[in-house]
């Protein structure tokens, strides 16, 4: 047990260290990094301000009101934010694969597909995580449980933004190269979390609890957010740790071919 704990505060010890290097790094251009926060706090205030404008209009959608819409919105752009400024180099794990360039974490001692993710960082996801966190605070006044739920729901929804990029990056050791398939992917996950569940019927809601998890990075924890629920965080909790279970497994499964050289000397 004690090792186990060890290991993952190690881990948590090696993400902060390579997310303050990934940050130094990006300072070096200041006026870039600054600028690159600005535009993306700037973008997502504008779709927020679109959706504030409509519920001006019309107090309900679908049975959803502007606070929830709120929620929605803090909760997936600061998970989106956190899975891209801290784990941005996920989102480009079909092309290290591609290239090869995943020989050069082989060689070191920490786990290959954390030292990949944390290896590059997003500026823009510090915007995310700004202006969600700031949203959350000025407009919907937390109290401190729903500090800590907030708390532990972002971070799930960070990891299972991460792992669904990790699934579509490993798919790549047995399908070839889909570094274009991820990014739009991405694009149609965001999209997705960012609506009102109720807007959705049939096949596409069962698609957005599983295939594509946008149930579980913003809806349900949106609702175990607003009714200060423990049940419904610990069902958000379980299916995060069983997703990015899921996506471990896929990686270390295709690992094992591209360490026997079946992708070594394709180029992207």
């Amino acid at each position: 047990m004690l090792r186990v704990l060890s290991r993952v505060i190690g881990a948590f010890r090696f993400i902060g260290a390579y997310t303050l290097a990934n940050v130094q790094a990006a300072m070096e251009y200041r006026v870039a990094f600054i600028t690159e926060i600005a535009v993306m706090v700037s973008s997502d205030s504008l779709w927020l301000l679109f959706w504030l404008s409509y519920f001006q209009q019309f107090s309900i959608a679908h049975n959803w009101n502007s606070r929830e819409i709120l929620l929605l919105w803090t909760i997936c752009t600061v998970g989106f934010g956190i899975s891209m400024g801290v784990f941005g180099n996920a989102v480009n794990l079909s092309r290290l694969i591609m290239n090869g360039s995943l020989d050069a974490y082989l060689s070191m001692p920490r786990n290959v597909l954390l030292h990949a993710c944390v290896s590059a960082s997003d500026p823009g996801g510090w915007g995310d995580m700004l202006f969600g966190l700031g949203g959350f605070l000025l407009f919907v006044h937390p109290d401190p449980l729903q500090m800590v739920l907030y708390g532990i729901l972002v971070c799930c929804s960070a990891v299972v933004f991460t792992a669904f990029l990790v699934i579509i990056g490993s798919l790549t050791f047995f399908l070839g190269n889909l570094e274009g398939m991820a990014q739009q992917l991405l694009g149609v996950l965001v999209s997705f979390s960012t609506y009102p569940q109720e807007i959705f019927r049939g096949g596409v809601l069962l698609l957005l609890f599983t295939v594509l998890p946008s149930g579980f990075i913003a809806y349900l924890p949106m609702q175990a957010l607003q009714q200060h629920s423990w049940l419904l965080t610990g069902e958000v909790v379980a299916f995060t740790l069983f997703f990015g279970t899921i996506a471990y497994l896929l990686f270390s499964l295709g690992l094992r071919r591209y360490e026997s050289g079946n992708l070594l000397g394709m180029q992207s």
